[in-house]
């Protein structure tokens, strides 16, 4: 398994679910950067991990950007809404 950064779930759920389902890997790895995440290498690991948590989900569809787009799941909402218990 590719190696993650060490980026709070939380953290990652926010930007996501700021991005609305619009933005690509690239977008939210700066986004994360702009929110003091500290980032040593690529991001889709971290993000492809969340998604193996059904938290979010990858939509590859066109047109891409720098890597899929990705948006929050009912869940990853729940999740952050306190709804369900932490997956770290």
């Amino acid at each position: 398994m590719a190696e993650v950064n060490n980026i709070p779930t939380r953290l990652a759920l926010e930007v996501v679910r700021d991005g609305g389902g619009r933005w690509d890997t690239r977008a939210i790895d700066l986004a994360l950067g702009r929110r003091g995440a500290h980032i040593e290498r690529g991001i889709i690991a971290d993000l492809r991990r969340l998604a193996d948590q059904g938290l979010i989900q990858e939509d590859d569809s066109e047109p891409k950007g720098t890597g899929p787009r990705w948006s929050l799941t009912d869940l990853g909402a729940a999740w952050l809404a306190g709804d369900v218990s932490d997956t770290e």
